[in-house]
């Protein structure tokens, strides 16, 4: 039987950085990356001139789920990770480990305002960003979630001693 495990977190939070890591540890492994089923930025509101990519309408919701049914058919463990992994509840009902990556919102400032794969984001845009992931992105309340602070490489091991099933 396979392992969905989903990784969310706020922008910057070093979803993608532990997936990657994990994949590698876990055998039969895929990762599914949340960022690859947006839809396109001219189906998206703007807010502060910018895609509000922040909002659960921003995710082709149909075609993650197909991925996500797809990947279990074919890997014994595949990994989701996305600022708004949480935010469907028939999505929650699969997943067999979920872990959610906090960061104080200084350290996310501080983080996006080095970001520029987006371009000079706005203070009100990256405010924005952080007030939706508190709306829309935390995990809900019925998942048991593995919460960890300010994820670093030496916390990865402990990681995944606590999501793999014991022999």
């Amino acid at each position: 039987m396979s392992s969905l495990i989903a990784i969310g977190g706020v922008s910057r939070s070093g979803k993608s950085t532990l997936a990657s890591w994990l994949a590698k540890q876990l055998p039969q492994s895929i990762t599914l990356h949340q960022d690859d089923y947006v839809k396109a930025p001219s189906d998206l509101p703007l807010i502060d001139g910018l895609p509000n990519w922040e909002h659960p309408d921003s995710i082709d919701w149909k075609a993650w789920e197909e991925a996500i049914q797809n990947a279990l058919k074919h890997h014994e463990n595949v990994i989701l990770e996305g600022i708004l992994v949480f935010a469907k509840a028939e999505i929650n009902a699969l997943i067999n480990r979920a872990i959610y990556l906090e960061i104080d919102q200084r350290t996310f400032t501080e983080r996006r305002l080095k970001e520029k794969r987006w371009g000079e984001e706005t203070s009100t845009y990256i405010q924005h960003v952080w007030e939706a992931h508190t709306q829309y992105g935390l995990p809900s309340l019925d998942l048991n979630v593995i919460r960890v602070n300010n994820i670093t490489p030496e916390k990865y091991s402990m990681l995944l001693a606590l999501i793999t099933p014991k022999t």
